[in-house]
């Protein structure tokens, strides 16, 4: 048997909100957390993989200590695995992803690796969990994005055709990032009620990128219908951010979409409108599934699938 992983124990600090009414106030609690590094593995494509669930992983990007949690399927040598990076909302560092046992099992059953990448601890409300719009510290996450990748292709058979992004609120809004900036590593993203900047400071498509939002029409967080701009402008840099049909029309345009199906009907007492936009370039989709009475919050089901099932169904359609 080949031992993949050393442990050995790191100490975080995080710093805690103020609690409501002891302004002036605030606090540091010292949380001792268990880390782990990746062994290196020479071919590891020659080698069979054990199944590993929630192992935090450590890795050092640009100098600066980046956490991870990490699941791996059981498989033979030989089998490539893709690679899901997920991104939590806004204050869930701590708490599981959405779905998250599901989307585990699901990498067991289909041979993917998920891994769920925790923001760093010590970020303003301002500046927010994940940067965005490309500000110069934007690109801290982006290099943590692709070490976790390169990361994981030292020690597993990583497909590196068929990497993925999934996010929530404003992991949601990170994976717009990805597509932005990463699309000649990334094939394709997908987000539960996120948006992103109506003028990205820079978005080019040296690869191809498909994109899968879903989004409910009641979200209270981040507007369906209206443009809005990022915390009133406490957010140097980011700006105004799109409306969700603003999102679709800029992928689609950007892909080159030639043609557009829409449809709705119910579905558990929701009125789902299904948008799909194909004959793209890159063999690309752009898709998006607005719910009606859909609110913020992660929704178990859209239009009747799994909602962890959809969003495989997804992003396993497309290569880079």
């Amino acid at each position: 048997m080949v031992t993949r992983i050393e442990v050995f124990f790191v100490i975080l600090t995080l710093f805690s909100v103020s609690l409501s009414g002891c302004i002036g106030s605030s606090e540091e609690d010292m949380i001792e957390s268990q880390g782990e590094t990746l062994i290196d593995v020479q071919n590891p494509c020659l080698i069979p993989t054990e199944s590993e669930t929630q192992s935090v992983i450590s890795l050092f990007v640009n100098g600066d200590e980046r956490l991870f949690r990490l699941s791996v399927p059981n498989t033979d040598a030989g089998t490539k695995l893709p690679v899901i990076i997920a991104f939590h909302g806004g204050g869930d560092a701590d708490e599981d992803f959405q779905q998250q046992n599901e989307f585990d099992q699901l990498g067991e059953e289909e041979k993917f690796i998920m891994a769920y990448a925790i923001a760093e601890s010590d970020r303003t409300p301002s500046e927010g969990e994940w940067f965005l719009n490309t500000a110069a510290t934007s690109r801290d996450d982006n290099h943590f994005s692709e070490a976790i990748v390169d990361e994981l292709s030292k020690v597993y058979c990583v497909d590196q055709d068929r990497l993925y992004a999934i996010g929530y609120s404003l992991g949601s809004m990170y994976t717009y990032e990805i597509a932005c900036q990463l699309n000649h590593r990334f094939a394709a993203v997908a987000s539960f009620a996120g948006t992103m900047p109506v003028s990205p400071e820079t978005c080019g498509l040296s690869g191809s990128v498909a994109v899968l939002h879903i989004h409910g029409k009641l979200d209270y967080i981040i507007d369906y219908d209206e443009d809005w701009d990022w915390k009133d402008g406490e957010h140097e840099g980011v700006g105004t951010m799109s409306n969700v049909p603003g999102i679709i029309d800029y992928w689609a345009q950007k892909s080159n979409c030639q043609d557009e199906n829409t449809h709705s009907h119910l579905f558990g007492g929701d009125d789902v409108e299904h948008i799909v936009h194909t004959d793209c370039e890159g063999d690309v989709r752009i898709e998006h599934y607005g719910m009606e009475a859909q609110e913020h919050t992660w929704p178990n089901q859209v239009d009747g699938i799994d909602t962890y099932e959809l969003i495989w169904e997804f992003l396993s359609d497309f290569k880079n």
